[in-house]
Protein backbone atom coordinates (compact mmCIF):
# COMPACT_ATOMS: atom_id res chain seq x y z
CA UNK A 1 0.00 0.00 0.00
CA UNK A 2 1.19 3.44 -1.08
CA UNK A 3 0.17 7.00 0.16
CA UNK A 4 -1.20 8.71 -3.46
CA UNK A 5 -1.99 12.32 -2.13
CA UNK A 6 -2.56 14.19 1.02
CA UNK A 7 -4.93 17.12 1.56
CA UNK A 8 -5.28 19.47 3.85
CA UNK A 9 -9.10 21.55 4.69
CA UNK A 10 -9.88 24.66 7.36
CA UNK A 11 -13.14 24.77 8.20
CA UNK A 12 -14.41 27.57 9.78
CA UNK A 13 -17.03 27.02 13.27
CA UNK A 14 -18.73 29.93 14.16
CA UNK A 15 -19.64 30.35 18.13
CA UNK A 16 -22.79 28.72 19.42
CA UNK A 17 -25.18 31.89 18.49
CA UNK A 18 -23.37 31.52 14.83
CA UNK A 19 -22.18 35.54 14.87
CA UNK A 20 -18.31 35.49 14.74
CA UNK A 21 -15.44 32.61 14.16
CA UNK A 22 -14.25 30.80 17.12
CA UNK A 23 -12.21 28.06 15.74
CA UNK A 24 -10.96 26.89 12.45
CA UNK A 25 -11.05 23.36 12.18
CA UNK A 26 -7.76 21.65 10.22
CA UNK A 27 -8.35 18.15 9.21
CA UNK A 28 -5.81 16.43 7.13
CA UNK A 29 -6.80 13.41 4.28
CA UNK A 30 -4.13 10.64 3.75
CA UNK A 31 -5.21 8.61 0.41
CA UNK A 32 -3.43 5.46 -0.68
CA UNK A 33 -3.34 3.22 -3.81
CA UNK A 34 -5.49 0.66 -2.04
CA UNK A 35 -8.79 2.73 -1.56
CA UNK A 36 -8.29 3.13 2.06
CA UNK A 37 -8.65 6.92 3.57
CA UNK A 38 -7.65 7.98 6.47
CA UNK A 39 -8.72 11.68 8.38
CA UNK A 40 -6.20 13.45 11.28
CA UNK A 41 -7.18 16.78 12.57
CA UNK A 42 -4.31 19.25 13.20
CA UNK A 43 -6.52 22.36 14.27
CA UNK A 44 -4.47 25.43 15.60
CA UNK A 45 -5.38 28.58 17.19
CA UNK A 46 -4.26 30.81 15.03
CA UNK A 47 -1.62 29.52 12.33
CA UNK A 48 -4.21 27.78 10.18
CA UNK A 49 -3.08 28.61 6.78
CA UNK A 50 0.66 28.44 7.53
CA UNK A 51 -0.29 24.86 8.59
CA UNK A 52 -2.11 23.93 5.34
CA UNK A 53 0.86 25.15 3.20
CA UNK A 54 3.16 22.74 5.63
CA UNK A 55 0.85 19.79 4.76
CA UNK A 56 0.36 20.11 1.36
CA UNK A 57 3.85 21.77 -0.13
CA UNK A 58 6.30 20.77 2.45
CA UNK A 59 5.23 16.97 3.57
CA UNK A 60 3.17 15.85 1.03
CA UNK A 61 5.89 15.53 -1.74
CA UNK A 62 8.16 14.03 0.55
CA UNK A 63 5.55 11.34 1.73
CA UNK A 64 3.63 10.16 -1.60
CA UNK A 65 4.91 6.70 -2.20
CA UNK A 66 5.24 5.72 1.34
CA UNK A 67 3.55 2.74 2.86
CA UNK A 68 0.68 4.81 5.15
CA UNK A 69 1.70 1.96 7.60
CA UNK A 70 4.97 2.38 8.42
CA UNK A 71 3.83 5.02 10.83
CA UNK A 72 7.44 5.85 12.74
CA UNK A 73 9.39 5.91 9.53
CA UNK A 74 7.50 8.92 8.72
CA UNK A 75 7.15 10.41 11.67
CA UNK A 76 10.78 10.18 11.98
CA UNK A 77 10.89 11.62 8.50
CA UNK A 78 8.46 14.33 9.53
CA UNK A 79 10.76 15.41 12.13
CA UNK A 80 14.56 14.61 10.88
CA UNK A 81 13.97 15.78 7.75
CA UNK A 82 13.81 19.55 8.89
CA UNK A 83 16.69 21.64 9.96
CA UNK A 84 14.13 23.64 11.80
CA UNK A 85 11.92 21.17 14.32
CA UNK A 86 9.28 21.20 17.11
CA UNK A 87 6.98 24.78 16.05
CA UNK A 88 3.65 24.62 15.86
CA UNK A 89 3.22 24.87 12.16
CA UNK A 90 5.53 21.85 11.73
CA UNK A 91 4.73 19.75 14.22
CA UNK A 92 0.68 20.51 14.03
CA UNK A 93 0.84 19.46 10.20
CA UNK A 94 2.67 16.49 11.13
CA UNK A 95 0.03 15.61 13.89
CA UNK A 96 -2.55 15.88 11.31
CA UNK A 97 -0.93 13.24 9.15
CA UNK A 98 0.12 10.78 12.17
CA UNK A 99 -3.48 10.54 13.42
CA UNK A 100 -4.42 9.94 9.78
CA UNK A 101 -2.26 7.14 9.02
CA UNK A 102 -3.35 5.25 12.22
CA UNK A 103 -6.49 5.61 11.44
CA UNK A 104 -5.40 3.83 7.75
CA UNK A 105 -3.48 1.39 10.09
CA UNK A 106 -6.23 0.51 11.62
CA UNK A 107 -9.01 0.26 8.74
CA UNK A 108 -6.31 -2.15 6.77
CA UNK A 109 -5.89 -4.22 10.18
CA UNK A 110 -10.02 -4.07 10.94
CA UNK A 111 -9.33 -2.96 14.26
CA UNK A 112 -9.70 -0.16 16.43
CA UNK A 113 -6.59 2.31 16.76
CA UNK A 114 -6.28 1.44 20.19
CA UNK A 115 -5.76 -2.31 19.85
CA UNK A 116 -2.78 -1.20 17.42
CA UNK A 117 -1.54 0.75 20.69
CA UNK A 118 -1.77 -2.34 22.99
CA UNK A 119 -4.93 -2.76 23.71
CA UNK A 120 -7.75 -0.96 26.04
CA UNK A 121 -7.19 -0.66 29.52
CA UNK A 122 -10.26 0.99 30.46
CA UNK A 123 -14.43 0.89 29.48
CA UNK A 124 -14.80 4.80 29.52
CA UNK A 125 -12.86 7.36 28.82
CA UNK A 126 -14.24 10.41 31.11
CA UNK A 127 -14.26 14.08 29.83
CA UNK A 128 -14.97 17.18 30.95
CA UNK A 129 -17.12 20.21 29.52
CA UNK A 130 -15.55 24.00 28.96
CA UNK A 131 -17.57 26.87 30.05
CA UNK A 132 -16.21 29.42 27.70
CA UNK A 133 -16.55 30.77 23.66
CA UNK A 134 -18.44 27.48 23.64
CA UNK A 135 -21.37 28.67 25.99
CA UNK A 136 -21.31 32.05 24.39
CA UNK A 137 -24.65 34.14 25.30
CA UNK A 138 -25.15 31.22 27.85
CA UNK A 139 -25.02 32.29 31.51
CA UNK A 140 -22.94 30.22 34.31
CA UNK A 141 -25.80 28.93 36.10
CA UNK A 142 -27.83 27.58 32.73
CA UNK A 143 -24.15 26.26 31.66
CA UNK A 144 -23.57 24.46 34.51
CA UNK A 145 -27.16 23.07 34.49
CA UNK A 146 -26.63 21.77 30.34
CA UNK A 147 -23.47 20.46 31.73
CA UNK A 148 -24.63 17.78 34.34
CA UNK A 149 -28.29 17.19 32.17
CA UNK A 150 -25.81 16.11 29.17
CA UNK A 151 -24.34 13.56 31.78
CA UNK A 152 -20.99 15.19 32.58
CA UNK A 153 -19.30 15.00 36.19
CA UNK A 154 -16.53 17.59 35.26
CA UNK A 155 -16.59 21.52 34.59
CA UNK A 156 -13.79 23.22 33.89
CA UNK A 157 -14.11 27.29 33.44
CA UNK A 158 -11.27 30.34 32.58
CA UNK A 159 -10.06 32.92 34.52
CA UNK A 160 -13.07 34.83 34.34
CA UNK A 161 -13.80 38.21 32.18
CA UNK A 162 -10.57 40.17 32.08
CA UNK A 163 -10.77 43.37 33.80
CA UNK A 164 -10.03 46.12 31.55
CA UNK A 165 -6.99 47.37 31.55
CA UNK A 166 -5.52 44.29 32.51
CA UNK A 167 -5.04 44.15 36.00
CA UNK A 168 -3.94 40.52 37.22
CA UNK A 169 -4.11 41.31 40.75
CA UNK A 170 -8.07 42.28 40.46
CA UNK A 171 -7.90 39.49 37.90
CA UNK A 172 -7.37 36.57 40.75
CA UNK A 173 -9.60 38.06 43.10
CA UNK A 174 -12.24 37.65 39.66
CA UNK A 175 -11.25 34.37 39.35
CA UNK A 176 -11.61 32.87 42.48
CA UNK A 177 -15.22 34.62 42.97
CA UNK A 178 -15.93 32.92 39.87
CA UNK A 179 -15.06 29.52 40.52
CA UNK A 180 -16.50 29.83 44.10
CA UNK A 181 -20.12 30.57 42.73
CA UNK A 182 -19.41 27.95 39.89
CA UNK A 183 -19.08 25.57 43.24
CA UNK A 184 -21.55 26.26 45.29
CA UNK A 185 -23.94 26.26 41.77
CA UNK A 186 -22.36 22.37 40.76
CA UNK A 187 -22.27 20.97 43.97
CA UNK A 188 -19.17 19.03 45.41
CA UNK A 189 -19.97 16.27 43.53
CA UNK A 190 -18.74 17.40 40.27
CA UNK A 191 -15.22 18.08 39.08
CA UNK A 192 -14.19 21.23 39.19
CA UNK A 193 -10.80 22.89 37.07
CA UNK A 194 -9.62 25.82 36.35
CA UNK A 195 -7.34 27.09 33.40
CA UNK A 196 -5.67 30.19 34.14
CA UNK A 197 -3.97 30.38 30.47
CA UNK A 198 -0.42 31.49 31.97
CA UNK A 199 -2.38 34.91 32.78
CA UNK A 200 -0.51 35.62 36.33
CA UNK A 201 3.19 36.04 37.33
CA UNK A 202 4.20 33.85 40.31
CA UNK A 203 3.07 35.66 43.28
CA UNK A 204 -0.41 36.70 41.65
CA UNK A 205 -0.67 32.90 41.06
CA UNK A 206 0.56 31.95 44.93
CA UNK A 207 -2.76 33.79 45.83
CA UNK A 208 -4.38 32.24 42.85
CA UNK A 209 -3.74 28.79 44.41
CA UNK A 210 -4.15 29.44 47.75
CA UNK A 211 -7.64 31.32 47.24
CA UNK A 212 -9.03 28.30 45.24
CA UNK A 213 -7.51 25.85 47.67
CA UNK A 214 -10.86 25.21 50.12
CA UNK A 215 -12.77 24.67 46.63
CA UNK A 216 -11.54 20.74 46.02
CA UNK A 217 -9.90 21.89 42.50
CA UNK A 218 -9.46 18.65 40.12
CA UNK A 219 -6.59 20.37 38.79
CA UNK A 220 -5.15 24.22 38.49
CA UNK A 221 -3.95 24.99 34.56
CA UNK A 222 -1.67 26.91 33.43
CA UNK A 223 -1.33 29.24 36.51
CA UNK A 224 1.92 31.13 35.34
CA UNK A 225 4.00 31.44 32.31
CA UNK A 226 5.62 28.86 31.21
CA UNK A 227 8.71 30.48 29.37
CA UNK A 228 10.82 28.80 32.24
CA UNK A 229 9.66 25.98 34.41
CA UNK A 230 11.12 27.23 37.58
CA UNK A 231 7.91 29.43 39.03
CA UNK A 232 5.87 26.30 38.31
CA UNK A 233 8.11 24.63 40.14
CA UNK A 234 8.05 26.77 43.31
CA UNK A 235 3.80 26.56 42.83
CA UNK A 236 3.89 22.98 42.95
CA UNK A 237 6.19 22.55 46.06
CA UNK A 238 4.26 25.29 47.90
CA UNK A 239 0.89 23.21 47.20
CA UNK A 240 1.83 19.84 47.30
CA UNK A 241 -2.47 19.17 47.72
CA UNK A 242 -2.97 20.98 44.16
CA UNK A 243 -2.35 18.95 41.24
CA UNK A 244 -0.91 21.73 38.76
CA UNK A 245 -1.62 21.05 34.89
CA UNK A 246 0.16 22.26 31.80
CA UNK A 247 1.29 20.76 28.15
CA UNK A 248 -0.74 22.67 25.49
CA UNK A 249 2.28 24.70 24.65
CA UNK A 250 4.31 22.21 24.66
CA UNK A 251 5.75 20.15 21.32
CA UNK A 252 7.26 16.14 21.21
CA UNK A 253 9.07 14.44 24.24
CA UNK A 254 11.79 16.70 23.87
CA UNK A 255 9.68 19.77 25.39
CA UNK A 256 8.29 17.83 28.08
CA UNK A 257 11.50 16.31 29.29
CA UNK A 258 12.71 18.87 31.97
CA UNK A 259 8.99 19.35 33.22
CA UNK A 260 9.16 15.55 34.14
CA UNK A 261 12.65 15.18 35.55
CA UNK A 262 12.38 17.87 37.52
CA UNK A 263 8.84 17.32 38.93
CA UNK A 264 7.37 20.58 37.96
CA UNK A 265 4.24 19.33 36.83
CA UNK A 266 0.74 16.55 37.79
CA UNK A 267 -1.14 16.40 35.11
CA UNK A 268 0.21 16.56 31.94
CA UNK A 269 -1.90 18.53 29.03
CA UNK A 270 -0.12 17.36 26.08
CA UNK A 271 -2.32 17.94 22.81
CA UNK A 272 -2.00 15.46 20.00
CA UNK A 273 -2.84 18.07 17.19
CA UNK A 274 0.36 19.99 18.20
CA UNK A 275 2.52 17.40 20.05
CA UNK A 276 3.66 15.08 17.28
CA UNK A 277 -0.12 13.46 17.29
CA UNK A 278 -0.80 10.07 18.34
CA UNK A 279 2.59 8.50 17.66
CA UNK A 280 4.19 10.91 20.21
CA UNK A 281 1.17 11.39 22.51
CA UNK A 282 1.68 7.63 23.76
CA UNK A 283 5.64 8.26 24.23
CA UNK A 284 4.57 11.37 26.20
CA UNK A 285 2.42 9.43 28.33
CA UNK A 286 4.48 6.23 28.99
CA UNK A 287 7.41 8.52 29.74
CA UNK A 288 4.66 10.76 32.37
CA UNK A 289 3.97 7.15 34.11
CA UNK A 290 7.51 6.94 34.94
CA UNK A 291 7.36 9.56 37.20
CA UNK A 292 3.80 8.90 38.50
CA UNK A 293 2.31 11.85 36.25
CA UNK A 294 -1.20 11.73 34.89
CA UNK A 295 -2.78 12.64 31.49
CA UNK A 296 -5.57 15.14 30.52
CA UNK A 297 -5.17 15.68 27.51
CA UNK A 298 -5.60 19.47 26.03
CA UNK A 299 -9.00 18.77 23.32
CA UNK A 300 -10.63 21.88 22.44
CA UNK A 301 -11.05 21.13 18.90
CA UNK A 302 -13.26 19.13 16.57
CA UNK A 303 -14.34 15.34 16.52
CA UNK A 304 -11.00 14.01 14.77
CA UNK A 305 -8.81 14.96 17.46
CA UNK A 306 -11.39 13.94 20.07
CA UNK A 307 -11.40 10.26 18.54
CA UNK A 308 -7.32 10.38 18.36
CA UNK A 309 -7.51 11.52 22.32
CA UNK A 310 -9.93 8.84 23.31
CA UNK A 311 -8.06 5.96 21.65
CA UNK A 312 -4.71 7.01 23.11
CA UNK A 313 -6.84 7.58 26.71
CA UNK A 314 -8.25 3.95 26.45
CA UNK A 315 -4.63 2.71 25.66
CA UNK A 316 -2.78 4.52 28.83
CA UNK A 317 -2.65 4.02 32.61
CA UNK A 318 -2.06 6.93 33.71
CA UNK A 319 -4.97 8.75 31.98
CA UNK A 320 -7.00 11.27 34.29
CA UNK A 321 -9.61 13.04 32.44
CA UNK A 322 -10.50 14.04 28.51
CA UNK A 323 -11.15 17.84 27.47
CA UNK A 324 -14.15 18.19 25.34
CA UNK A 325 -15.65 21.23 23.67
CA UNK A 326 -18.35 20.09 21.37
CA UNK A 327 -19.34 23.65 19.90
CA UNK A 328 -22.98 23.17 18.34
CA UNK A 329 -24.28 22.16 15.62
CA UNK A 330 -21.10 22.16 13.92
CA UNK A 331 -19.76 19.47 16.01
CA UNK A 332 -22.47 17.03 15.45
CA UNK A 333 -23.27 17.52 11.81
CA UNK A 334 -19.83 17.73 10.58
CA UNK A 335 -19.58 13.95 11.83
CA UNK A 336 -21.50 11.23 9.48
CA UNK A 337 -20.03 8.16 12.31
CA UNK A 338 -19.78 10.03 15.56
CA UNK A 339 -17.66 9.71 18.17
CA UNK A 340 -19.68 7.62 21.10
CA UNK A 341 -19.75 10.03 24.10
CA UNK A 342 -22.37 8.60 26.16
CA UNK A 343 -23.01 10.02 29.63
CA UNK A 344 -20.08 12.56 29.67
CA UNK A 345 -17.66 9.82 28.35
CA UNK A 346 -16.25 8.18 25.70
CA UNK A 347 -17.82 4.14 25.32
CA UNK A 348 -15.03 2.35 24.41
CA UNK A 349 -16.58 -0.43 23.98
CA UNK A 350 -18.64 0.89 20.74
CA UNK A 351 -15.50 2.49 19.92
CA UNK A 352 -13.85 -0.56 19.92
CA UNK A 353 -16.54 -2.03 17.05
CA UNK A 354 -14.81 0.24 14.51
CA UNK A 355 -12.01 -0.18 12.37
CA UNK A 356 -9.34 2.78 12.82
CA UNK A 357 -10.69 6.24 14.49
CA UNK A 358 -14.25 5.37 14.44
CA UNK A 359 -15.20 9.00 13.03
CA UNK A 360 -16.04 9.74 9.66
CA UNK A 361 -16.67 13.58 8.29
CA UNK A 362 -19.09 15.50 6.20
CA UNK A 363 -16.34 16.36 3.89
CA UNK A 364 -19.09 18.38 1.75
CA UNK A 365 -19.59 20.42 4.15
CA UNK A 366 -15.59 21.03 5.70
CA UNK A 367 -15.26 22.22 2.20
CA UNK A 368 -18.17 24.82 2.15
CA UNK A 369 -16.93 26.30 5.38
CA UNK A 370 -13.68 27.99 4.34
CA UNK A 371 -10.75 29.17 6.57
CA UNK A 372 -11.97 32.96 8.61
CA UNK A 373 -9.34 35.19 10.32
CA UNK A 374 -9.98 34.99 13.92
CA UNK A 375 -10.03 38.08 15.92
CA UNK A 376 -6.59 38.59 18.15
CA UNK A 377 -6.51 37.79 22.01
CA UNK A 378 -5.04 41.02 23.44
CA UNK A 379 -4.71 42.08 27.06
CA UNK A 380 -3.18 45.56 27.66
CA UNK A 381 -1.74 47.08 30.85
CA UNK A 382 -3.07 50.50 32.46
CA UNK A 383 0.81 52.04 30.78
CA UNK A 384 -0.35 50.52 27.53
CA UNK A 385 2.45 47.85 27.78
CA UNK A 386 0.94 43.98 27.22
CA UNK A 387 1.71 42.23 30.44
CA UNK A 388 4.25 38.95 30.31
CA UNK A 389 2.16 35.91 30.02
Amino acid sequence: MKITDIRCHVMNVPDSRGVAALRNWIFVEVFTDEGLRGIGEATTEYHELAVQAQVETELKPRLLGIDPTEIERIWQLGYRDFWWRRGVVHSSAMSGIDMALWDIAGKAAGVPVFKLLGGKVREQVRCYIRYGPEFAGVDRDTAARVTRELGFDAFKHGFGTPTVPYDGNRQVDVAIAEHARFRETLGPGVALMIDAAGMFDPQQAHRLIAGLRPLNMLFVEEPTNQDTLEPTLRLKRDFPDVKIALGERLITRWDFRPWFEQQAIDVCQADPSHCGGISELVKIAHVAEVYGILMAPHNPYGPVALAACAHVAAAIQNFLILEHCPIQPWFDQVQTLRVPVVNGSVDVNELGRRPGLGVELNMELVKSRGHIALAARRYGQADGATPLI
